[in-house]
């Protein structure tokens, strides 16, 4: 008896097994590496496994022992896709969680939670403190920058993701610009530190970016090439009125 039920189990798991081989690779693809492609997200582009994080959560530091970090410990399942196009863009953004959590609107797990409930996710993501985490590599899309088009290069309407690097700065702009998510009180009920970018978030901002134009030649310092993201896609307004654009290096 029980080895007939051990030959019936061989053959449903021999069965089942077929069965998952005839799906298309095109449609559903599933490989078992950490860190390689686990399944389709509803972008129809593949992302990294959601399953558990990378296990060695030591910070990484990508050009300079002495100067800042890049961490890879609260980010490490963020959605992303194959690049084919190349890298010509940086698109800076801003996000909070003040409509949630308008005491504490920058706790970075909770941006996290905000990237993976959406489909969402940038390359990089600046904390308050000047923190730099790595969401998605580089040689990789990752989905910040949505639909829009930029005039002096029209192939890259609804597809600036394929050309660009997105970084989020934990921050958030005036009242006008906020008035989408906060009403006038619930803005000037905000703690005033929450309002802009800190000192820290400059420096950072200015290490990661000299490093990425070093990294990618096809990136020109300039304000064409480094953009905000209210200038690709209608409607939104970060980094806004309040990011100071001369304090970047490139810009002196």
């Amino acid at each position: 008896m029980k080895k007939i039920i051990f030959i019936m189990s061989t053959i449903l798991i021999l069965a089942f097994t077929a069965c998952n081989r005839d799906v298309s690779p095109e449609n559903y693809e599933i490989y078992h590496e950490p860190g390689e492609l686990v399944a389709t997200n509803h972008y129809d582009n593949d992302y990294y496994p959601p399953d558990e994080p990378p296990i060695d959560d030591t910070p990484l530091s990508i050009e300079s022992q002495d100067a800042h970090q890049i961490h890879t410990d609260v980010f490490w399942d963020m959605a992303s896709g194959e690049r084919h196009g190349e890298i010509t863009h940086i698109v800076i953004h801003f996000i909070s969680n003040v409509i949630a959590n308008p005491a504490n609107p920058y706790v970075i797990e909770d941006i996290a939670s905000i990237f993976r409930t959406y489909g969402v996710s940038a390359h990089y993501i600046i904390d308050r403190d000047g923190t730099i985490h790595l969401a998605v590599p580089e040689d990789r899309v990752a989905f910040h920058a949505g639909a829009g088009s930029l005039a002096d290069f029209p192939a890259y309407e609804n597809n600036l993701n394929q050309h660009s690097i997105g970084i989020e700065l934990l921050g958030m702009g005036t009242q006008e610009e906020m008035s989408l998510y906060l009403t006038a009180y619930e803005f000037q009920s905000l703690d005033p530190s929450f309002i802009g970018f800190t000192e820290a978030q400059y420096d950072a901002l200015n290490w990661l970016l000299n490093g990425i134009l070093a990294r990618h030649p096809g990136i020109q310092p300039n304000r064409t090439h480094i953009i905000g993201h209210s200038e690709y896609s209608p409607g939104k307004v970060d980094p806004g009125m309040l990011f100071e654009w001369e304090r970047l290096d490139f810009m002196r």
